[in-house]
């Protein structure tokens, strides 16, 4: 049974009961991923297999501490496995991306992530023992074709799998990528941070031939908050919703130095968009099916998506479908709706 967003099965008893999505996120975490996570774990239309974290907004150590800091907040019972703390390639190369592993801001005033999420207690739980490369491929493999992958963060965990066993492609249901830019990025003129930081694992993931979608800055900047709407987060009360309003807060003042918004006020929420895309794909606008390569020369556009979005390579593999906007008050509405579910503060 289908409602035009959501799909039901029948109980034993002839009543509908929601099907939900499995999930397994892969992050980077800091203020956006955060709220990614918080989002998935409170949406009862999503299950969250597990977590995988990698190098990216800052070091291993400090996104896996911080992802754990966020599932003990809010007492969720999710197992967090430790990722990739290089990337492919580039880390190995004297003078390309010299900072990695990336520690922190170089510039205070345009820092969106702090290295730690201070507003959250440090963790007392710890990382699963087994690596997230190991335990994606052994879940992956051992499923039936139903579990979507959500990468975040750079796409070094799932390309490095991919690698290791090129099979569980085929038992991906699809994979929902935060990453990319069409008409502009946000580290270079060209190219978006989670790609830019290991391109050449993205060039694996889009060649990979599971089914993608793409959501790059040009739906993400779209998808913000407004500080009117953190005073709204705030006014529930919510431990969810006081930590996103304290992120979101963080965002805006970070943004208006780093990259201005449409509105001053404004503050993308990058990851979380891909969590809402699962909960409600209509969140998406002028989404298109594009061929999207990915560039890892080394030169002016390294880590740039290509986006055919002319079709001018005829004979290419429309590889991902390619969300171009988005749905603020949409997007919004997903992630109040999610907050409002946890316990009061």
């Amino acid at each position: 049974m289908y409602d035009g967003k959501k799909l039901y099965t029948c109980d034993e008893k002839g009543l509908a009961v929601m099907e939900k999505t499995k999930i397994i996120l892969d992050v980077d975490t800091g203020s956006d991923d955060a709220v990614a996570i918080m989002t998935a774990l409170l949406s009862p239309e999503l299950e969250v297999l597990g977590i995988c974290t990698v190098n990216g907004n800052r070091c291993i150590e400090m996104t896996t501490e911080n992802t754990l800091r966020v599932v003990e907040y809010l007492g969720c019972d999710v197992p967090v496995f430790k990722g990739c703390a290089m990337p492919l390639v580039s880390s190995l190369q004297p003078g390309r991306r010299p900072h990695m592993p990336f520690i922190g801001q170089e510039d205070p005033e345009e820092n969106v992530h702090s290295d730690y999420l201070d507003y959250l207690p440090p963790a007392t739980i710890k990382p699963q023992k087994q690596n997230a490369i190991t335990w994606l491929i052994d879940t992956l493999m051992a499923s039936d074709g139903d579990i979507t992958l959500v990468p975040v963060g750079p796409l070094t965990n799932l390309a490095v799998a991919l690698r290791i066993e090129p099979a569980i492609a085929d038992k991906i249901k699809e994979i929902v990528i935060m990453g990319g830019a069409y008409e502009y990025g946000n580290i270079t003129a060209t190219s978006e941070f989670n790609i830019w930081i290991d391109p050449e694992a993205a060039k694996i993931v889009m060649d990979c031939g599971a089914k993608i979608t793409l959501i790059p800055l040009d739906a993400t900047h779209r998808a913000c908050i407004s500080l009117a709407e953190c005073d709204e987060l705030d006014a529930m009360g919510t431990k969810a919703a006081l930590a996103t309003s304290e992120f979101a807060r963080y965002r805006i003042k970070g943004y208006r130095v780093f990259q201005p918004m449409e509105q001053d006020d404004w503050g993308p929420i990058h990851d979380a968009l891909a969590v809402a895309a699962i909960i409600d794909p209509t969140v998406l606008k002028d989404v298109r099916q594009l061929h999207v390569d990915v560039d890892f020369s080394g030169g002016s556009a390294d880590g740039m998506t290509v986006c055919d979005v002319n079709f001018r390579d005829k004979k290419a593999v429309r590889n991902a479908a390619v969300a171009l906007n988005a749905d603020r008050e949409k997007f919004v509405g997903i992630i109040k709706a999610a907050m409002a579910r946890s316990e009061r503060a």
